[in-house]
Parts: C-alpha cells; sequence; structure tokens
C-alpha cells in the first residue's frame, strides 16, 4: 500500500475512533443529567425558594405601629406640639410564643416571651428589660382550661377588654387583652391592675404582674371563669404586696358579658414606713368592674361599663372612692373601613396627694397617709377610622378631647386635645 492510501486509512480510523468517542460522551452526559433530575425531585424546591421555619411549636411574631400625634396645651405655656411618641393604639412589640404538646393526653405546654420598643428612638419599652411585657409559662387542656405562671396581663385586664374601648375583640376568650392605652382615654385600664412591686419591674398603678399564677376556662356552653394571684418581692410574707381577683364571663352568639373583682393587699412602694412594717397594718384597694357588648347588626357593635374603685388610705385618713363609666361603638362601612366613636367618665374622691399641686394619681397608686386629699373628674369623647390595606396593615386617623375639673390638671389646665394619623403591621 502506498503512503497517500495508508494516509487516508490512518484519516478513517480516527475520524471512527473520535465519533465513537463522542457518542460515549453524549451519552454519559445524558445518563448525569437523569441522575441530576431525580435528585433535586427527591430534594423539593430549591433552597433559596423554601419557606423560612422554626422548630416545632414556636412562633415569632410583630407588631409595628406608628402614630404622628398632634396634642393641644402640651407645654407649660399652653402650646400644641406634633411628635412622635408611643403609639396610639398600644405598644408596638415583638415576641416568641408557643405550644408543645406532651405525651399525657389532653396536656399542653404553653409559653410566651414578648418585648415591647419605641420606633421614635429603638430603645425597649422598659430599660433593661427585655421581655417587659410578658414572661411566662403554661399549661393548657380542654379539660380545665389554661394555667400561666411569670409576668403577665392582670386577669381583670383580660376579661374587662371586650368593654373597654371599642377597638378589641368581642368575646372573653383566653387572649391577654390590649387595651388601648397610650391616649387621654387610657386611665380606665388602671382600674384592671393591680399591685406588683418590683426592684425593677414593678410599682404602684401596675397593669401586668409579675410572679402571677392565672387560671381561664372558657366552656363550649359559653360561660367564662378566671382567677390570680401573685406572689411577691417581700422577705416574710406572701400577702402583703400582693394582689387576688376573680372574673366571670359570658359568650352569646350576638352578646357577651365579663365582670371582675380585685383585691390588693398594699404596703406602700417601699415597705419601709413603720406604718406598714406587718402585713396586718397595710391597707386594701378594691376594684370591681362590669359590662359587655352587643351586635346589633354584623357591622355595628355597641360597648359599655362601668368600674368602682375604694383605697384604704391609713388611720384616720379617707378613704379613696372612684366611680368610672365608659360607652363606645364600631361601625364597619365595609372590608376596607370602619369608624369608631366613644365616651368615658371618671368621678374621683378623697384622692391622696403628696403636694397640694399635681394631678390626682391613678388608681391602685400609693396614696396611704397623704398630706392632701382632693376631688376631680375627668371626662374624654373620642373617636378614629381605620382604612384597611389588607389582613395585616392599615393605617388610621384617630381624635379625641379631655375636660378635666378640680385637682385633675394637665400642665396647669384643665383639656387637651389630641389628633393623630398612623399606620399599624401586624404579623401576630
Amino acid at each position: 500500500m502506498n503512503i497517500s492510501g495508508i494516509a487516508t486509512l490512518s484519516a478513517l480510523l480516527v475520524a471512527g475512533g473520535l465519533r465513537a468517542q463522542e457518542a460515549d460522551v453524549k451519552a454519559e452526559l445524558a445518563k448525569q443529567n437523569a441522575r441530576i433530575a431525580e435528585l433535586e425531585k427527591k430534594a423539593g424546591p430549591k433552597a433559596e425558594s423554601a419557606p423560612l421555619s422554626f422548630p416545632e411549636g414556636l412562633t415569632p411574631y410583630v407588631l409595628i405601629d406608628l402614630t404622628v400625634v398632634g396634642k393641644s396645651n402640651a407645654t407649660a405655656d399652653g402650646r400644641t406640639k406634633v411628635d412622635i411618641g408611643e403609639p396610639f393604639f398600644s405598644g408596638s412589640r415583638w415576641g416568641l410564643k408557643g405550644l408543645l404538646k406532651t405525651n399525657i393526653d389532653g396536656l399542653d405546654i404553653i409559653y410566651k416571651l414578648e418585648s415591647e420598643y419605641f420606633l421614635y428612638d429603638g430603645e425597649q419599652g422598659k430599660a433593661n428589660t427585655l421581655f417587659n411585657r410578658d414572661a411566662w409559662v403554661g399549661i393548657s387542656g380542654k379539660s380545665f382550661g389554661k394555667i400561666t405562671i411569670g409576668r403577665q396581663n392582670t386577669l381583670a385586664r383580660d376579661f374587662a377588654v371586650i368593654y373597654c374601648d371599642p377597638f378589641n375583640h368581642a368575646e372573653v376568650n383566653y387572649d391577654e387583652g390590649g387595651w388601648t392605652n397610650n391616649s387621654n382615654f387610657k386611665s380606665l385600664v388602671y382600674y384592671a391592675g393591680g399591685v406588683s412591686i418590683s426592684p425593677v419591674n414593678g410599682g404602684p398603678a401596675q397593669t401586668r404582674m409579675d410572679k402571677g399564677i392565672v387560671w381561664k376556662k372558657m366552656s363550649e356552653e359559653g360561660l367564662c371563669f378566671g382567677a390570680a394571684f401573685n406572689l411577691n418581692y417581700e422577705p416574710n410574707t406572701s400577702v402583703r404586696n400582693s394582689t387576688a381577683a376573680f372574673a366571670l364571663g359570658w359568650n352569646a352568639p350576638t352578646w357577651h358579658l365579663a365582670g371582675f373583682y380585685t383585691q390588693a393587699n398594699n404596703a406602700g412602694s417601699t415597705a419601709s414606713s413603720a406604718a406598714f412594717a406587718t402585713a396586718s397594718t397595710g391597707y386594701t384597694q378594691k376594684s370591681m368592674s362590669f359590662g359587655g357588648n352587643v351586635n346589633l347588626t354584623p357591622a355595628l357593635k355597641l360597648n359599655a361599663g362601668y368600674f368602682h374603685y375604694t383605697a384604704e388610705q391609713g388611720t384616720g385618713h379617707p378613704d379613696r372612692s372612684d366611680n368610672a363609666y365608659t360607652l363606645s361603638a364600631s361601625y364597619k362601612l365595609n372590608p376596607k373601613w370602619t369608624l369608631y366613636a366613644g365616651l368615658q367618665s371618671i368621678k374621683v374622691e378623697n384622692a391622696g396627694m403628696a403636694t397640694a399641686t399635681g394631678s390626682i394619681p391613678n388608681a391602685f397608686a400609693n396614696g396611704a397617709n397623704a398630706a392632701f386629699y382632693t376631688t376631680g373628674s375627668k371626662d374624654s369623647i373620642y373617636g378614629g377610622v381605620r382604612r384597611h390595606l389588607s389582613k395585616k396593615i392599615e393605617a388610621y386617623a384617630v381624635y379625641d378631647y379631655m375636660k378635666l375639673k378640680d385637682a385633675y390638671l394637665i400642665n396647669t389646665r384643665q383639656s387637651q386635645a389630641e389628633y393623630g394619623v398612623g399606620l399599624r403591621i401586624s404579623a401576630l
């Protein structure tokens, strides 16, 4: 065979080998692609599209509420101030809540840790206290209800929330009640308070309690029960500076009722006075309330309630006596708009004060053996509108006007108007 024939044959052999190699490569690639597709199918969605997951039973949540509000008579010389302060409805917060099943039928472990913060500067709601709103653990079950132990709302606050203002849920339930408490019609919340005197968290006129033990039970027939007691920080007694309460409620299809009785055994903010050296020489403060709401139509809900408060103020000193009333309504125009309006009136007799000037302290404050005893009244009207932007977002506008009498004062004056706009984002 000549040289040219040999070259031609070599070229044909090389080409054939390359084609065979190419076929092998293509077959191997197809095989690997099929394998990758099978693995992806078993793995499910790609990591970047997978939803964020949390440990079993843990639910994180957040509420963001921003209000720009103007207040008349906000300064000593009577000027109006526009500012960003605490939100109008309730404190912005974040937290962790959970429910864990046990191996005992009908018994669950529950817990909640909740922290408040301010949008205007990012600070905590209470300095150096991370979970200042809630820090409790408990058990729950259909047969016995819910028992929680730790820092939490007073029992009275959770039951009276259904009629205190028009912005809350209608039925008595297991949830902690969030009153509208950063405006001039917030004072009613203190009648649902108690005594929880702690070196860090507590003090007179508290609407949450440290070391609280709370039991609630909602029956299928509609009857609701509640009882509570808080242990204290006293070194040698479980009675002084503690609060006991019980509550009842009733849930019907179109109306709901609730009421509570609270008694605090108070010995002053420090218990250092010789007059309060033992529990037997302390004094008691008592608060009771009843009220409810009714859905006159699917869109219109009316709320009404009454509060009565008395406080012993030391031997030879008069007892303080308060009476307060509230009436409010909400009307849902359509799924996007809701209107609110209401009024409240507070009358106080013989409130103990340290000085002849200043404003009357809230209920459950320490007025024992005060130098001055005075009378006053506080009347407020308010209104608001909410624009529901989604299930979790709403914009709002609010207004209230407060009229004071006698010893009630605000910057030496006896009236104030508040008006504001805000945005509320809820992922609870």
